[in-house]
Formats: structure tokens, sequence, C-alpha cells
């Protein structure tokens, strides 16, 4: 008797299901428009910022990395370690003897974020190449 209704309620619901499935056929679904409220358009704009912002940084570190070349630091800075018994003004010398020794030594203060004109043996420094 059970196996009877089993089948019974089996039967009546696979017939509901296809007659939904069939008179649904023809026609087309309609959805609401979607409507925010305040707090949606606020969070949509912040979402919509954050996204610009992050494309922003993203393209421009690409052309920054893409527009510096390997090599092109080297080509006008020297990386120098000093040696005991050098100064500012002997590396000023060295590295572009034909420009003016304090306007070097300024470029060089500037490179190294240094306050003044003391440098220690075993220092590594930026120097500008002439």
């Amino acid at each position: 008797m059970e196996a009877d209704m089993v089948a019974m309620v089996s039967d009546g619901s696979i017939a509901t299901l296809r007659h939904q499935r069939e008179a649904g056929a023809g026609r087309a679904v309609r959805m609401a428009p979607l409507r925010l409220t305040r707090r949606g358009r606020v969070v949509a704009t912040g979402v919509s910022a954050l996204a610009i912002g992050v494309l922003s940084v993203t393209l421009a570190t690409a052309a920054q990395a893409t527009h510096d070349k390997p090599g092109s630091v080297d080509k006008y800075l020297a990386k120098v370690t000093i040696s005991a018994g050098e100064s500012l003004w002997s590396v000023a010398e060295a590295y572009d003897p034909n420009a003016d020794t304090r306007v070097v030594i300024q470029q060089i203060q500037q490179l190294n974020s240094l306050t003044g004109y003391q440098v220690r043996p075993g220092e590594v420094l930026w120097v500008p190449r002439g």
C-alpha cells in the first residue's frame, strides 16, 4: 500500500513538473529593474573609484617599468665604495674632473641624502659620472 502511495505521489509530481515546464516554455521571463538604495550607490561608487585607482597605479607602474631601460642609471651614475683617506672632494674630482667640484659634491650629497661632508671608509655612494 505504501508503495502505491509513493508511486502516486511520484507520478503526480512528475506530471506537475511537466505541466509547469510546458506552460512556461512559451512565456518570456520578465525581470524587475535593478534599484539601488543610497547605501548601494555609495558602495558602487566607492568600488568603482577603487578599481579606477588600482588600474591607474598598475598602468603607471607598467609605463615606468618600460620607460626605464636596464643600465640607464649606470650611464649617468657610478656606485663608489669610499676607501681610507678619501673625501667627498677627492671622489668628486676623480669621477667628474671637468666639472666644478663644489657642484659635484652637492650632487653627491643630494643623491645619497648626506647632511654633511664627512664620509667613512666602506661607505657606498652614488656619484655622477662626468
